[in-house]
């Protein structure tokens, strides 16, 4: 699934868990997540297949795996594909995503609002004092 080579990739579907100290943790991620991380990983090129993935109109509801090409199970419920993305973190060539605190929420092409009246009301209780 992926080459040894390969360098660290970070996926944004990709959460951890919450990790409950009395039970027994087997994946380190949310593995009701499994089609979008296979989503992500299909689309940065990190898993390759040679199959047409079916459209939603041919699924109808069925389970289907889009690591087998088969209907007998579905994506999230793929225990094959849990391990290897289990693996993939464990070995450090799947990171988990952080939450993005630190950076600036706002988008590049945020445009600042240039008013023409520099006096604008704030609170409707203030309107009065400004008259």
């Amino acid at each position: 699934m992926w080459s040894p080579s390969d360098k660290p990739s970070t996926c944004t579907s990709l959460k951890p868990i919450p990790k409950n100290r009395h039970d027994e943790v087997k994946y380190t991620f949310d593995v009701s997540k499994c089609d979008r991380i296979f989503d992500e990983l299909a689309r940065l090129g990190k898993i390759k297949f040679s199959h047409t993935i079916p459209s939603v109109d041919e699924l109808k509801r069925r389970a289907y795996c889009k690591l087998h090409n088969t209907f007998s199970h579905a994506t999230n419920d793929c225990n094959v594909l849990r391990r290897q993305i289990q693996s993939a973190i464990d070995e450090r060539r799947l990171v988990i995503s952080g939450m993005q605190v630190d950076q600036n929420p706002f988008p590049m092409h945020t445009h600042v609002l240039e008013l023409k009246n520099p006096k604008v009301l704030i609170r409707p209780n203030q309107a009065e004092s400004t008259k």
